[in-house]
C-alpha cells in the first residue's frame, strides 16, 4: 500500500500535494523530552505561555507522522528512527497558534477539494471512497475524521507560509546569474604556491622537533578527564519534578531519596569521549564543567530515559612525552614551512605584478610558474587546483588584464588573470530560464519562512 505514494507515474502530482501538505522551510526544532501521562488532560509542555496538554501533542505527532509517510512512503520504517517526529510535532503547534493569532481558516470545501483531488485517493483519476478508507486504515492508521482534521491544519500551515513570503520576488538578473554559475565556462592563467610542492622539500630534524616539543608543550595538554555521578529515571511524573527540587537547590543525595533512586558513577572518562554505552551531549558535559562540584545539571533526556548529573571528580589534561609526539610534531613542521614558504613567494609574485610586470615574469621572478587551464565551469574540478567555484567566481570580477588579489585554500595560495570566456548558449538558458526562476524562488521563500519560523520559536518560549 505505501508504494502507492512512491508511483512514478503520480509523483508530480502527489509533490504537489505534498507542497500543501508538508512545508518545505520547516526546521527540525523541540522543546526537550515530550511528556507521555496516561491521563490526556495533563501539560506537555508550554507555548505562547499556555499549556498544550498530552492530548493536543498526540495529535500533532500524529499529524507529523502522517506527512512524514506522504514523504518517504515504503521507505518510512527504514528512515522513521532518523526523524526528530516530537521536535516536528511541537513546531506544527507553535505555527498553528501562530496562524489562530492571524485568524487564519479553511473551510470544509476547500479541505474535501484537497482530499479528493489527491492522485492515490484516486481509481481511473476519480476519487474513491474505498480506497480512501483503505488508506487511511492500513497506511496512515487513521480515522477519516481524524485525517481530515489533519488536512485542515495543513492547508492552514500552507495559508500561512505563502501569507508570509507573498511578498518574495526574484528578478531576471538573479536567475540568470544563478544559471551562468552551472553553465558558464572560462578559462584562466594562474600562478600558485602548493603546499604539497614545497613539503616535499622539507626535512624536520631530531633537534628541531625536540625544540618545537620543549617550546609548544602546553599546546599538546590532554583533554580533561572526568567522574560524574548521576541519577537515571524512565518516569515521565519523576522527570517533570526533579527540575523543580534542582531550581530549590536540592543535591543529588536528596533527589536520589526523594526518589529511592540509585545514584551512580561514570567513571573517569575524557572531557571529549563520553564512557561507552551512555551517550552524554557534550553540551550536557560542558554544563556539567560550569556548575559547582556537587551542584546538579539541567536534566537531560538520553534515549528514553531522563538523566541528571554532578561532577564527582575532575583530573586535568596531562602532556604526553616527547616520544609519542615526535612524529605529530614532524607532521606541523611541515606543514607551517611549507605554508609559509608558499606565502612568501606569492607574496612577492603579487609585489611583482604591482610593479606592472607580465603575469609570467611576475610568477617566475618570485619563484613560481605561471600556467593555464582548459575551460571549467564553477562546479568543476580543476586539474592541479581542485574545486572550481573560488577561481570561476573570482575570475568573473576580473577585467582582462586585471590580476586577482592572492586567493587561498586549503591547498595553497593562488593568483590568477582571466584568460578567455565561451559564449553561452542563449537558447538553452530561455529553455530551462522558467523552471530555473521557479526554484530560486521557492528557495527564496523558504529561506525566509525559515526566518519566520526561528522569530517563532522565539515568541512561544
Amino acid at each position: 500500500m505505501l508504494r502507492i505514494l512512491r508511483n512514478k507515474k503520480t509523483a508530480k502530482k502527489v509533490w504537489i500535494f505534498l507542497a500543501i501538505i508538508i512545508i518545505p522551510a520547516f526546521t527540525m526544532w523541540g522543546f526537550g523530552s515530550s511528556n507521555r501521562d496516561k491521563e490526556e488532560n495533563q501539560p506537555a509542555g508550554k507555548i505562547f505561555g499556555k499549556n498544550v496538554s498530552n492530548l493536543e501533542f498526540k495529535k500533532a505527532l500524529s499529524a507529523a507522522q502522517t506527512s512524514a509517510i506522504m514523504q518517504f512512503g515504503d521507505n518510512f520504517p527504514k528512515v522513521q528512527k532518523y526523524l526528530n517526529l516530537e521536535s516536528q510535532a511541537w513546531e506544527r503547534l507553535i505555527l498553528l497558534e501562530e496562524a489562530k493569532r492571524r485568524k487564519l481558516n479553511i473551510d470544509d470545501q476547500e479541505v474535501i477539494n484537497t482530499i479528493q483531488m489527491a492522485p492515490y485517493f484516486q481509481k481511473n483519476s476519480v476519487f474513491n471512497n474505498k480506497t480512501y478508507v483503505e488508506i487511511l486504515r492500513y497506511v496512515f492508521r487513521l480515522q477519516p475524521r481524524a485525517f481530515e482534521e489533519q488536512m485542515r491544519q495543513n492547508l492552514i500551515l500552507a495559508k500561512l507560509y505563502n501569507q508570509v513570503t507573498d511578498s518574495v520576488k526574484i528578478d531576471d538578473n538573479q536567475i540568470r546569474q544563478d544559471w551562468l554559475k552551472n553553465n558558464e565556462e572560462l578559462s584562466i592563467y594562474y600562478i600558485a604556491g602548493l603546499f604539497a610542492e614545497f613539503a616535499k622539500k622539507i626535512k624536520p630534524g631530531k633537534k628541531e622537533i625536540s625544540a618545537y616539543y620543549d617550546k609548544n608543550k602546553d599546546a599538546f595538554i590532554g583533554p580533561q578527564s572526568l567522574n560524574l555521578e548521576y541519577l537515571v529515571t524512565e518516569s515521565d511524573t519523576e522527570s517533570k519534578k526533579i527540575p523543580d527540587l534542582i531550581n530549590k537547590g536540592q543535591s543529588l543525595e536528596q533527589i536520589s531519596k526523594e526518589f529511592s533512586l540509585i545514584k551512580k558513577e561514570t567513571g573517569l572518562f575524557k572531557q571529549f569521549a563520553p564512557p561507552a554505552g551512555l551517550k552524554i551531549p557534550q553540551e550536557t558535559i560542558n554544563s556539567v564543567l560550569s556548575l559547582a562540584p556537587g551542584k546538579p545539571s539541567p536534566m537531560v533526556k538520553i534515549d528514553k530515559a531522563y538523566y541528571v548529573f554532578t561532577l564527582k571528580e575532575l583530573q586535568p589534561g596531562v602532556i604526553p612525552e616527547f616520544s609519542e609526539l615526535k612524529d605529530r610534531i614532524k607532521e606541523i613542521i611541515i606543514r607551517e614551512q611549507s605554508r609559509e614558504t608558499a606565502k612568501n613567494k606569492i607574496n612577492a609574485c603579487a609585489q611583482e605584478l604591482k610593479k606592472n610586470k607580465p603575469f609570467n615574469r611576475a610568477a617566475k621572478a618570485g619563484g613560481l610558474k605561471a600556467e593555464e587551464t582548459k575551460f571549467f565551469k564553477s562546479t568543476d574540478t580543476i586539474d592541479k587546483l581542485g574545486q572550481a567555484k573560488m577561481f570561476w567566481e573570482a575570475a568573473k570580477k576580473l577585467n582582462p588584464e586585471q590580476a586577482s588579489e592572492i586567493l587561498s585554500d586549503a591547498n595553497g595560495f593562488y593568483i590568477i588573470k582571466l584568460k578567455a570566456v565561451k559564449p553561452v548558449d542563449e537558447d538553452k538558458f530561455s529553455k530551462e530560464k522558467a523552471a530555473l526562476g521557479e526554484k530560486l524562488l521557492t528557495q527564496e521563500k523558504n529561506k525566509v519562512f525559515g526566518q519566520f519560523i526561528e522569530e517563532t520559536k522565539k515568541k512561544a518560549q
